[in-house]
């Protein structure tokens, strides 16, 4: 692999937290991990959690790949307008009793047909690298929503 761009991600137990917490430090990220209140945790105003995170860099880096597809194939930069992508992240065990994790992903694109929508997210996930880190590991449903049809 030719290393395009590399990030050094610190995390530590903070020291004597019950429920667990941990302190997660990158080059502009500071945060927070707490487990969700369902898990175990406490409701924290100034924290996040592993799945969040997930989403939201699952999420983003479509964004990203999304238009990076779109310069690809010499689209408008209008084809994005209103380009949103939502991620529900889900974290269960499995039958095996390992833990699991599955993503519904919303993506909207109402500036272009259903058809063209749909092969621009196809393209794109392969310049997803979290996507593809996670293909065949992680059940993810991909949902694209774009202009409505005309009746």
């Amino acid at each position: 692999m030719r290393i395009l761009h590399r990030e050094t991600v610190n995390a530590a137990l903070r020291e004597g937290s019950v429920p667990p917490e941990v302190d997660v430090v990158a080059g502009g990220l500071a945060a927070l991990l707490t487990l969700p209140v369902n898990l175990g945790g406490e409701a924290r105003a100034d924290s996040t959690n592993p799945e969040q995170l997930f989403g939201s860099t699952l999420s983003g880096c479509m964004v990203f790949a999304l238009e990076h597809t779109l310069r690809r194939v010499h689209r408008r930069p209008e084809d994005l307008q209103g380009l949103a992508v939502t991620a529900e992240v889900r974290f269960g065990r499995a039958a095996d009793r390992t833990n699991q994790i599955e993503v519904d992903l919303w993506i909207d694109l109402p500036a272009l047909s259903q058809e063209g929508a749909e092969a621009l997210c196809e393209e794109a996930t392969r310049y997803c690298p979290f996507h593809q880190a996670i293909k065949g590991n992680v059940d993810v449903r991909m949902t694209v929503r774009a202009r409505p049809t005309p009746p």
